[in-house]
């Protein structure tokens, strides 16, 4: 069994070269290769490498900001056509623990058709546990207080962050939407690989602690991403259900979720009206590309930039 990890990053050197060095401190065997993909790379990261002479980490550098979706498509295809049977992935942001990953790995081998086992998040500012993807539909966060009593638990979906990703889908050709430049990703690609009878599971011995900002203001729920990501928040999503659930309740909750939205905007967010126009924006770009979905639609294509993928594989 062939674990690869593959963290994504920004030009985050500092948090890279964290998880590196926690994969570096652990006594246990459990990856095989680490794949960092970077988008407009600082240079930093390669030179670590070469000066501490870790020959089994790859570094790949983007001219242009991949994106979440297209940067979580790049890290499992290039590990899937290297041989690797799983990918752990984490964000820059995240924390690499061995007792997660073992408890991920051994949760995995069992099964006969997995497409994902991830870690049970902790949202450590909330102060709860989050099942949100054991609904199908994208409704809003499903928190529960206390941690689940059963081993395994069937979901649709969850974060990428910390998921292991096992990639026989993606030798199917079964890969993350890279039109899917900042948000719902990760909801989408769930969507699929349970549409192609993938079975994805939340390992409730793999604690996965969330430190994402949490600010409770209206009904509780969070307050203040940056303004661009509710154009992202509200195009994707519509893109997602048009592409894998294109049925009307999914379209009745989008509704809802940009309503609230709305009113969340209204109420407790700061730059209202960038907020409004891009929540607007988001919506109406969101109804336009879904009318092709098989198009390129992430924020490169806006730019015009072009490809050209630099890195210290030999």
């Amino acid at each position: 069994m062939i674990t690869w990890l593959v963290i994504a990053s920004y030009r985050n050197d500092k948090d890279v070269a964290r998880i590196l060095s926690q994969v570096r401190e652990c006594n246990q065997r459990l990856i095989d290769r680490v794949l960092v993909v970077d988008s407009e790379g600082t240079g930093v990261i390669p030179k670590l490498i070469a000066d501490r002479g870790w020959g089994d980490v790859i570094y790949r550098s983007y001219e242009w900001n991949l994106g979440s979706g297209a940067n979580l498509c790049e890290r499992l295809r290039i590990a899937a056509v290297a041989g690797a049977d799983y990918a752990y992935a984490l964000n820059n942001d995240g924390h690499f623990d061995a007792d997660v990953l073992s408890a991920l790995l051994r949760a995995a081998e069992p099964q006969v058709k997995l497409g994902a086992a991830y870690p049970l998040g902790y949202l450590t500012h909330a102060g709860a546990y989050n099942l949100t993807g054991t609904r199908e539909l994208p409704l809003p966060a499903k928190l529960v207080p206390s941690r689940p009593s059963e081993p395994l638990i069937d979901v649709f979906w969850s974060s990428s962050n910390g998921a292991l990703y096992s990639l026989e889908p993606v030798r199917r050709g079964i890969v993350p939407w890279t039109s899917m430049w900042m948000a719902w990703e990760d909801l989408e690609y769930g969507w699929r690989l349970s549409s192609h009878g993938y079975r994805q599971v939340i390992v409730c011995d793999a604690i996965y602690p969330d430190n994402y900002e949490y600010k409770k203001a209206w009904f509780g729920r969070t307050v203040n991403k940056p303004a661009w990501r509710t154009y992202y928040n509200a195009r994707n999503l519509i893109l997602a259900i048009r592409r894998s659930r294109n049925q009307p309740l999914y379209y009745a909750v989008v509704a809802y979720r940009l309503l609230l939205e709305f009113g969340l905007i209204l109420v407790a967010r700061d730059n209202k009206w960038e907020r409004t126009k891009c929540l607007w924006r988001g919506a109406v770009d969101g109804l336009r590309s879904a009318i092709d979905c098989s198009g390129e639609m992430g924020k490169r294509e806006h730019f015009g930039l072009q490809s050209s993928p630099q890195s210290t594989e030999p």
